[in-house]
């Protein structure tokens, strides 16, 4: 053996003794990729290809008659919240096309938008729920109730 071989020896039993290994597995080989084991003498070594995380077949389950729940539809919704949607999102859109189109608002019509595009902010901020209540039994995950004060 040469110096650095016995260095190597000497790592690796240090290694093994501090994380707690017996003085006979300091003493063993380390085990590497290479050290392969060898089979017995009238076994027959066939080279399997070893299975890897691709390598599975889906079970071949089909969704017989699946038919998704109707969507709400818009207008049903809460008249306050669809008029303060209506609002932001039209004063948004009348501010970009008007910036498109390199046109000049009138003062008045500005003046309106941006009223009205604060206040159907404002408005949308006063709708959020107010507490955890709103949440269904399906999104149940249980992220507890946040910090109290």
């Amino acid at each position: 053996m040469t110096r650095d071989d016995m260095n190597h020896d000497e790592e690796w039993e240090d290694i093994v003794r501090r994380l707690g290994g017996t003085e006979q597995q300091a003493q063993s080989k380390p085990a590497s990729e290479d050290n392969e084991p060898q089979p017995s003498e009238g076994f027959v070594s066939q080279s399997l290809p070893q299975a890897g995380p691709r390598d599975y077949t889906l079970a071949d389950e089909e969704i017989e008659d699946f038919q998704p729940p109707e969507p709400s539809p818009f207008a049903t919704g809460n008249p306050r919240t669809i008029l303060s949607w209506s609002v932001v999102i039209g004063s948004a859109f009348l501010w970009i096309l008007a910036a498109l189109g390199g046109w000049q608002l009138p003062w008045w019509l500005s003046a309106i938008t941006l009223v009205g595009f604060f206040g159907g902010g404002l408005s949308l901020f006063f709708l959020l729920p107010k507490t955890w209540a709103h949440r269904g039994p399906s999104d149940d995950d249980d992220y507890g109730n946040g910090a109290k004060v």
